[in-house]
């Protein structure tokens, strides 16, 4: 199987030949699908594994820029707003520019969905919905990911059931299981939990130890 037929598969719950790889690094690893910053130029020129362009969404954009957007949402609403607003335009922006430069899709890593950021509420009530849009917008690409950023109590069942091909998380990080999240999400999850059908890979050193294990390489 080609890293897009592979991909396909996963995506359909089909039959593979082996588990699909994902992964940022691009030093000689072999991965079926490899995520890249948003700004990198001429993604179109890489060959074989499928192309995503990594993008934050607008609270983790946000984040990125120091911006305390609750803090600013709960001062003056209408000002908070309009700050909102740029945020998504510029996160939209993004995801334009990295499919017409080429990439297969986006990994969309969404901020906000985690205590250590956002009550229940304040996630709910100014941010959801916005994800929501944005990612409907871009559904057309032929893969996108959506990857929940956060290290523990990750409010799953707010986030399941956004437009994404694939539901990704990190599992080091969490110690959440892909059976727990299908108990929210159906389709195809991508994590480092040998039982996802993605195995994500976050950082060299782990890759390495999936050479060692031939039942998801």
């Amino acid at each position: 199987m080609t890293s897009r037929e592979r991909i396909a598969a996963a995506v359909r719950g089909d039959s593979l030949d082996h588990k699909p790889k994902m992964g940022w690094f691009s030093d000689g690893a072999v991965l079926d699908v490899r995520v890249f910053s948003s700004d990198m130029p001429m993604l179109n020129d890489f060959e074989g594994p499928m192309v995503l362009a990594e993008v934050s969404n607008p609270f983790g954009l946000a984040l990125g820029k120091g911006i305390d957007l609750n803090k600013a949402l709960k001062d003056d609403p209408s000002v908070g707003s309009v700050l909102l607003d740029g945020l998504v335009e510029e996160v939209r922006a993004s995801i334009r520019m990295s499919l017409e430069s080429g990439a297969d899709g986006i990994f969309y890593r969404l901020h906000g969905a985690s205590p250590r950021h956002c009550t229940p509420m304040q996630y709910g009530g100014h941010y959801l919905e916005r994800d929501r849009e944005i990612l409907g917008e871009a559904q057309g690409a032929e893969l996108n990911v959506l990857f929940i950023a956060g290290a523990e109590d990750l409010y799953i069942d707010f986030v399941s059931d956004l437009p994404a091909h694939v539901f990704a998380w990190d599992f080091d990080l969490t110690g959440l299981h892909a059976s727990e999240v299908r108990i929210s999400r159906d389709g195809a999850l991508a994590s480092s939990d040998p039982s996802s059908e993605i195995l994500l890979i976050i950082g060299k050193e782990r890759y390495l130890e999936t050479l060692e294990q031939p039942n998801i390489g």
